[in-house]
């Protein structure tokens, strides 16, 4: 459906307030149902096409889920999917407007206990019924993930320079594996590439920290959707690939991911879900901490569109407020540019 060749664009004024003077942004919002999550869906598919199954079921936080939705209903497949407590109504709305049935699991997916039990669980019913089951990860679905590594093809071709740091956000690792095998399987040069993860679900960024390998489940407190996968997927792969390409594990706060939002929308005029944000604060906090130079390349992974979660930007449109005005009171004065 169009999917990839999303566009690369340089920041107007953001990079300026940190002076990051060669930031870019990757818009994956662009996709057509808004989010990376199409390169996976649409390469998955034709395996699931291949199989002649006539549906699929599918675990989602929101964006594969709208994805799959989407590209099962113009294959003319069935499409199931669970969710968690906190998907955005956004996304929800997404799956349910292409057709898709959706199920909302307490506690799926921030609790490791609870979420084992589902893919235990689908995984059987997978089996029992002979119809796929779509995740996205490498873990589960290889042959789909294969086709996200083509954001780092398309930042090679579209970067005429030497592209020195890549930030990506981080949920279940799937993500930032693929951008990093991209790169590798692509050949030469290679940036380095920073994994962003809020503090209230640090798996990957975690075992960073303390300098081992261990992927320990945990509790998720985030309320960044997408970005809360408190348990090891692809996070094992993801730890060993920041490794391999001298990468940073960032910890932010949910607060840095909503002020990196607003900025966005206000001065750049991307409106991305706060987890494709996530990569901008990212770069902040390195900027702040020495660990980007000033005259370095630095691109921002955009993961998804900011229409899948309206409710995260009503603050910032709260910020200017409609104005009731009458007639006569459209003069001059009433469009100066205000300070």
């Amino acid at each position: 459906m169009g999917e990839g060749n999303t566009p690369l664009v340089s920041s107007r004024q953001v990079g300026a307030r940190v002076g990051l003077h060669n930031l870019f942004f990757k818009l994956e919002s662009c996709n057509p149902s808004g989010s990376y999550k199409d390169r996976f869906v649409a390469a998955q598919m034709q395996a699931v096409l291949d199989m002649g199954v006539d549906g699929c079921i599918a675990t989602s936080s929101g964006n594969t889920g709208a994805s799959l939705a989407a590209y099962s209903a113009r294959c003319g497949l069935a499409c199931s999917i669970v969710v968690n407590d906190e998907a955005p109504a956004g996304k929800l709305q997404q799956m349910r407007a292409h057709g898709a049935r959706v199920m909302r699991v307490r506690d799926f997916i921030t609790s490791p206990t609870v979420t084992a039990e589902v893919y235990t669980r689908l995984s059987e019913l997978s089996d029992d019924m002979s119809i796929p089951l779509i995740v996205s990860a490498y873990r589960h679905c290889p042959v789909g993930m294969a086709g996200v590594e083509t954001i780092a093809y398309e930042l090679g071709s579209q970067c005429r320079t030497r592209i020195d740091h890549v930030f990506v956000p981080i949920g279940g690792g799937g993500l930032f594996t693929a951008v990093c095998r991209g790169f590798r399987r692509r050949g030469g040069p290679l940036p380095r590439i920073h994994g962003v993860q809020p503090e209230g679900c640090l798996t990957v960024v975690a075992a960073y920290l303390r300098g081992d390998d261990e992927i320990r489940p945990i509790r998720s407190t985030t309320r960044i959707s997408g970005l809360a996968v408190p348990f090891d997927i692809d996070a094992g792969m993801a730890l060993a690939e920041m490794r391999a390409l001298n990468g940073v594990g960032i910890a932010i706060r949910d607060e840095e991911v909503h002020r990196a939002q607003q900025l966005m929308l206000t001065e750049e005029g991307i409106w991305a879900e706060p987890a494709g944000a996530a990569a901008l604060a990212g770069a902040f906090r390195a900027a702040q901490e020495g660990i980007v130079a000033a005259s370095d390349v630095v691109i921002c992974i955009v993961t998804g569109h900011g229409f899948k979660d309206p409710a995260s930007v009503a603050d910032a449109a709260e910020r200017h407020p409609v104005e009731s005005v009458e007639c006569t009171q459209l003069t001059r004065e009433a469009f100066e540019v205000r300070a």
